[in-house]
């Protein structure tokens, strides 16, 4: 398996060191462990940010769905009920052939 952090050999970002690409399709990344054409400057800002950074992010984020009541319920589980619905931090990013698609429809 490639390692997403091959991207960058002159140093591994700690972001990355645990990446590993397999056979499902990755948005970011294409199977060499570059990042995609499209990508490429989220990646470079991804690389300047401390991991601490994107987690408290991730959590003030999930905070806010559950103040602002964005859940759902899971009957029966035994973590509890109420569950905040999944989001990603990161934006989804289209080449621009594919925005243009993505704009007519």
């Amino acid at each position: 398996m490639t390692t997403a952090a091959r991207s960058t050999p002159s140093r591994v970002p700690s972001s990355f060191v645990n990446y590993q690409l397999d056979a499902a399709y990755d948005e970011m990344f294409e199977s060499t462990g570059l990042p995609r054409d499209h990508y490429r400057a989220l990646h470079q800002t991804l690389l300047g940010l401390p991991p601490e950074e994107l987690r408290k992010s991730q959590q003030a984020a999930d905070l806010t769905f559950l103040h602002e009541g964005i859940t759902f319920t899971v009957y029966g589980s035994k973590e509890g009920t109420e569950k905040i619905f999944p989001n990603d931090l990161l934006p989804a990013s289209f080449p621009p052939r594919n925005g243009r698609r993505l704009k007519k429809g």
